[in-house]
């Protein structure tokens, strides 16, 4: 006996573009990921930053936003964030005592990672990436065992 195929309306259904299937949504928008030891950010924030070697990170705690701030080696909280590779690149940012206190603050689990995207903002005529963490992506982290 065969089920009979239930005909239905596709009145109110949308298409979803392709794009936001592709992986160069990712590549080319600026992401930030907070590990429970480590902050990392993609090549895209590094590009929208105009390749700077050094960011402040300033956090608010309220909006659970953190602001990247391309700074000079003059800014006494700057902190490097490139790798010294042929091509300019970002590298983690081991910062333990800063992510514990963001996933306190935050409510955070610390076996999981956290992911949001970024957008290029101004203050002050100065170009900065903001990211939301209220919005953000999470799973579950696993420390990689050391060898002893």
């Amino acid at each position: 006996m065969t089920e009979e195929i239930m005909e239905i309306s596709r009145e109110g259904f949308q298409v979803v573009s392709g794009d936001l299937f592709r992986r160069a949504f990712r590549v080319s928008t600026p992401t930030a990921t907070i590990w429970p030891n480590s902050i990392t950010f993609n090549k895209a924030a590094l590009t929208a930053l105009n390749n700077c070697e050094r960011i402040r990170i300033e956090v608010n705690i309220a909006k659970r936003c953190i602001l990247i701030v391309p700074v000079t080696e003059k800014d006494k909280d700057g902190v490097s964030w490139t790798s010294k590779s042929k091509e300019p690149s970002v590298r983690k940012i081991e910062c333990q005592p800063f992510t514990k206190q963001l996933y306190d603050h935050w409510g955070l689990k610390n076996d999981l990672a956290y992911r949001t995207t970024g957008r290029v903002v101004s203050a002050d005529k100065k170009v900065m990436v903001l990211f939301d963490f209220s919005k953000s992506e999470n799973w579950t982290y696993k420390e990689k065992a050391k060898a002893n």
